[in-house]
């Protein structure tokens, strides 16, 4: 049945915020205007799904939901509690209306823990604190300030807001790179059938006929007949160098090694450091806006930034803020950061709009990381491809070579 959040006013002109489940927006009118209310407004923010009898949160299973817990997820949890909150409904009832319309099964079975933590005297903050893998420093940052401040819908929606613009960016990065890693999959599995099952057919051919084969194609033959016998070895090899590093990419090690690598190449350097500063200044933006405290900031921010170089950075310019420096002074002395940004910080110091300076930081570099991965994808893609007519036009010619010497041969015999 549909979830239907309106807007109201009654003779009296008392504002009236609620959420009604009914069939259709068009029976909810006729009974809103039944009791002589005047609508404002009638949105529909979701479907109550029917609950199972032993339990009050939602624990069947059905199909389209899923176990994961996507950025989608978090972002329509921040948005329905912002919405349901400021309808006036209470938060153990909020909770319930997302759990039961959300597709994430893990965040279902999670709200309803952290319901039976706030029943059971904790704080919205204090509960989601238990699950630091689903909410991170950013969540729990902006839930404490919302409470303290009795302004939790507020910053709920900021949150929302920040969740979707991360949300859409991402999705635009992806969409991005969809076609060269496509081709890049498909290239290096048709290459390995090529070696597996072809070449050694030609092999077979070339050997009957007892002729010296060309450098290039006796290259080309041992690079097969090795990936034939040790085909095993080759699989197991790749199998395990890539949970190897599905295991150990979020180690502290591997994760400094790889962010001073990725600091230190020429073209992806700058992809690279414009990514960080995109998410650097977005994320102080919405939480200045939500009213976190600076020194709090730069400790979220320092762990949302993916970069352990600009991590250690903004850590000790935390520590620099907290005995009382300027912010602006500080992220001057960072290596990585531009001057554009240790300006602005003064400027927004200076005039009282920190929040509203780093915003339009952020989205100078969304647009100057959009335009580089444009123009590295543009790049990319016919690099590939002529890397990928050089390895089969190498093949075809390494082949052809020992072709056209038979040939020869048979030709000199007649």
């Amino acid at each position: 049945m549909p979830l239907y959040y309106y807007i109201a006013k009654t003779k009296d002109a008392k504002t009236i915020k609620e959420v009604s489940d009914v069939g259709s927006k068009d029976e909810l009118i006729g009974r809103l205007k039944s009791k002589d209310l005047f609508i404002i407004s009638i949105e529909e923010i979701g479907k109550k799904k029917k609950k199972p009898s032993g339990g009050k949160f939602l624990s069947v299973r059905k199909m389209g939901r899923h176990r994961g817990i996507k950025g989608f997820d978090m972002c329509s949890f921040a948005r329905y509690l912002s919405t349901t909150l400021s309808a006036g409904i209470t938060l153990l009832r909020s909770l319930e209306l997302i759990s039961i319309q959300t597709d994430s099964l893990t965040l279902a079975d999670t709200l309803k823990k952290i319901s039976d933590d706030v029943k059971s005297g904790l704080s919205l903050n204090e509960a989601v604190q238990k699950y630091p893998n689903i909410f991170s420093s950013l969540w729990t940052g902006i839930i404490e300030v919302g409470e303290s401040s009795g302004n939790l819908p507020f910053v709920l929606e900021k949150l929302a807001d920040y969740l979707e613009m991360r949300l859409g960016f991402e999705r635009k990065v992806k969409s991005a790179l969809i076609y060269p890693t496509m081709v890049s999959i498909f290239g290096g599995i048709a290459v390995a059938i090529f070696f597996k099952f072809i070449l050694p057919r030609f092999t077979v051919i070339f050997k009957e006929f007892n002729i010296k084969l060309p450098l290039l194609t006796q290259l080309l033959f041992n690079i097969s007949n090795f990936f034939n016998k040790n085909f095993l070895l080759v699989m197991v090899s790749v199998v395990f160098l890539g949970v190897g590093f599905w295991r150990f990419k979020d180690s502290p090690f591997f994760k400094d090694f790889m962010d001073r690598v990725a600091l230190a190449l020429p073209v992806i350097s700058r992809l690279t450091l414009t990514s960080a500063l995109e998410r650097f200044s977005s994320t102080m933006y919405i939480l200045l806006e939500s009213g976190v405290p600076i020194v709090y900031s730069l400790e979220v921010v320092s762990k949302s930034v993916g970069n352990s170089v600009m991590e250690k950075s903004l850590t000790y310019a935390r520590e620099n803020v907290r005995k009382g420096r300027s912010l602006s002074s500080e992220l001057a002395k960072i290596e990585l950061f531009p001057v554009l940004i240790s300006e602005i910080a003064s400027i927004g110091e200076e005039a009282g709009n920190l929040p509203q300076m780093f915003q339009r930081v952020s989205v100078h570099y969304q647009k100057e990381l959009s335009t580089k991965l444009e123009r590295l994808v543009a790049l990319f893609e016919p690099l590939l491809i002529f890397l990928l007519g050089i390895t089969i036009g190498a093949i075809v010619i390494a082949l052809f070579m020992p072709i056209f010497k038979l040939v020869t041969l048979g030709g000199g015999g007649v």
